[in-house]
């Protein structure tokens, strides 16, 4: 076995992997997400940025998982289908219930940001809208991690 197959089929390897992949990915999405939020609701300038994150994550994760065999429409459809639930139905129940039922984290982070150097000129609709994203976004990561590595690049 070549070490290259040897490091795609290792679980901390793929994690290490994946959340590099992950950082990029994530940049991207905030970036857009903050962009669109100056004029743009946050559910709808969500759809935005994770349309586009999601075509770039499609790809870079073929280096990540290395599946075994280049199956693009079957990948891509098992991909669209894991990650749409992921980013339009998971995120933005994070969001939503984050931003109008449970809005303790966003509290908690805004008085946060108020007591450090770096962040306490930050608005609290800044730390607000990145708060939500930001726990929508974890739990979107260990979703895709799971489905991806067993059901979509298999």
């Amino acid at each position: 076995m070549m070490l290259s197959e040897i490091l795609a089929q290792s679980i901390p390897w793929q994690i290490t992997l994946f959340g590099l992949v992950g950082l990029v990915n994530t940049a991207l999405d905030f970036v857009i997400y903050n962009l669109l939020t100056r004029k743009t609701p946050r559910i709808s300038a969500n759809i935005c940025s994770t349309s586009v994150a999601m075509a770039f994550s499609f790809a870079a994760n073929f280096f990540v998982f290395q599946p075994r065999t280049f199956d693009a429409p079957g990948q891509a459809t098992k991909f669209v289908i894991v990650t749409a639930i992921s980013l339009y139905m998971i995120q933005n129940l994070v969001i939503y219930l984050t931003t109008n039922v449970w809005q303790r984290p966003t509290k908690w982070a805004n008085s946060l940001a108020k007591k450090s150097q770096f962040t306490y000129q930050w608005s609290e609709s800044f730390v607000s809208k990145n708060t939500v994203k930001l726990l929508a976004t974890g739990c979107s990561l260990v979703w895709n991690f799971l489905w991806y590595r067993y059901y979509v690049y298999v």
